[in-house]
C-alpha cells in the first residue's frame, strides 16, 4: 500500500493558545464512544463540567456545547482545552485529537496532509519552498477498495500527478498553469462521460497572465451565496467584489502590481495552494466523476483569495484559513460549489 503526505507535514505543531484564530470555535465537535466513554470517568472537577456542557444537537448526536460567541464551553481564557490542560493531549476525542490532519484511504492508497482551515497549517503551506510529497511503499500489492473502478482511480493517479508537477514546477506563470488545469479537464471530463479513462496529456500555448475581475467579482459573490460559518464572511465577499467592480483597468493593474512587488512570493504562494487543493480533492471524483467541477473549484479558490489578497497584503494565511473553513469544511457548500462549477459556463476563461 502506498502511503503519501506533503513534505512540511512533520514540522506541524500546535500553537495552542498563540493560535490566532483557535479551532474550538464554531464547529460542533462529536466525540467518539470510546472517548464519551472515559468522560464519564474522568477526575473532579473536569468530569463535572464535561457531563455539563455535552449536549445532544438536532440530528441526535451528542456534541460539546458551543457558547453565545461560538466559542467551545470546554475554551479556557488561556486557549486550551480544559481536558488537554487539566488531563493530558491523549483524552482529546479523535476529532479534536487528528485535527488538522485529514486523512484519505481508497484501499490500496492512503493520502495525508493538513488542512489549511488551521493558521499554523497555512502558514507551513504558504512558507514551503514548493508543495512536494512524500511516498512509502509497504511492498504490499493492495487493491482499491470493491466500489472503486482500478482504471478510473488510475487514471486520477495520472492526471493529478501530471497537474501537480505542472503547477508547482512548470515555467507558465501560475495564471497561465490553471489556464492550463481547465482546459485540459474539460477534455478529459468528456472522456470520462464516455466511460473513457485514458490519461490525458497537459499541455496549452500562452495566455494571458492575470484573471480578468470580472471573473473575480464573479466568484466572491458565488461564495458569498454560500451558507456562511461566520456572518463576516460573505459580507467581506460582498464587499470586495464591490471594491473590485469600481476600478479602473489603470487602477486594478496599478492595484496588482503595488502587491506584488511588496510579496514577490506570490506566485509560488498561490502555486502550493493549489497544489494543496488538488491533492487534498482531486481523487474524491471517485465518489462523483465531477473532474471538471474540481479543477475548477481550485481556479475558482486560487482567484477568489488572490484578489481577497490584494486589499489584505499580508493577511494571506488568515484569508486561506476562513475560506478553508467555509467551504472546505461545510460539505454542503463544498458539493454545491463544485457541482455548480461543474458547468463550464460558471467560470469562463481566461482565469
Amino acid at each position: 500500500m502506498l502511503e503519501r503526505r506533503p513534505n512540511y507535514y512533520t514540522k506541524f505543531h500546535c500553537l495552542g493558545g498563540a493560535c490566532p484564530d483557535t479551532c474550538c470555535r464554531d464547529w460542533s465537535v462529536v466525540p467518539d464512544e470510546e472517548a464519551l466513554a472515559y468522560y464519564a470517568a474522568a477526575p473532579s472537577p473536569l468530569g463535572e463540567r464535561i457531563a455539563q456542557n455535552l449536549v445532544t444537537d438536532e440530528d441526535g448526536d451528542v456534541c460539546f456545547r458551543l457558547d453565545e460567541k461560538g466559542l467551545c464551553a470546554l475554551l479556557t481564557p488561556d486557549g486550551l482545552c480544559a481536558i488537554q490542560r487539566d488531563w493530558g493531549e491523549g483524552h482529546l476525542c479523535a476529532h479534536c485529537a487528528a485535527y488538522p490532519r485529514f486523512t484519505e484511504e481508497y484501499g490500496c492508497l492512503t493520502e495525508t496532509a493538513l488542512a489549511v482551515s488551521c493558521p499554523e497549517a497555512a502558514r507551513l503551506l504558504r512558507s514551503a519552498p514548493r508543495f512536494t510529497l512524500v511516498e512509502t511503499d509497504d511492498g504490499k500489492a493492495d487493491q482499491p477498495f470493491e466500489d472503486i473502478d482500478p482504471d478510473f482511480l488510475a487514471m486520477l493517479e495520472q492526471t493529478r500527478a501530471a497537474y501537480l508537477a505542472l503547477l508547482s514546477y512548470g515555467p507558465n506563470p501560475i495564471w497561465e498553469k490553471l489556464h492550463i488545469l481547465l482546459s485540459c479537464t474539460q477534455v478529459l471530463q468528456d472522456r470520462v462521460d464516455a466511460g473513457n479513462y485514458n490519461g490525458l496529456d497537459v499541455c496549452g500555448g500562452a495566455l494571458p497572465d492575470f484573471p480578468l475581475p470580472s471573473c473575480a467579482v464573479r466568484i466572491l459573490n458565488l461564495l458569498a451565496g454560500l451558507d456562511p460559518l461566520r456572518p463576516s464572511w460573505p459580507e467581506l465577499l460582498k464587499e470586495r467584489a464591490k471594491q473590485l467592480s469600481a476600478l479602473s483597468p489603470a487602477d486594478y493593474a496599478a492595484l496588482r502590481m503595488r502587491y506584488e512587488q511588496a510579496n514577490p512570493r506570490w506566485e509560488r504562494q498561490l502555486s502550493n495552494l493549489a497544489c494543496y487543493l488538488l491533492f487534498r480533492h482531486w481523487h474524491k471524483a471517485v465518489n462523483d466523476d465531477a473532474l471538471y467541477g474540481r479543477a475548477a473549484f481550485v481556479c475558482a479558490a486560487c482567484t477568489a483569495l488572490y484578489h481577497l489578497a490584494l486589499f489584505q497584503p499580508g493577511e494571506e494565511a488568515a484569508l486561506w484559513t476562513r475560506f478553508s473553513r467555509e467551504v472546505e469544511h461545510d460539505e454542503d457548500n463544498l458539493a454545491g460549489l463544485i457541482w455548480t462549477l461543474s458547468d463550464p459556463g460558471a467560470l469562463p476563461n481566461p482565469m
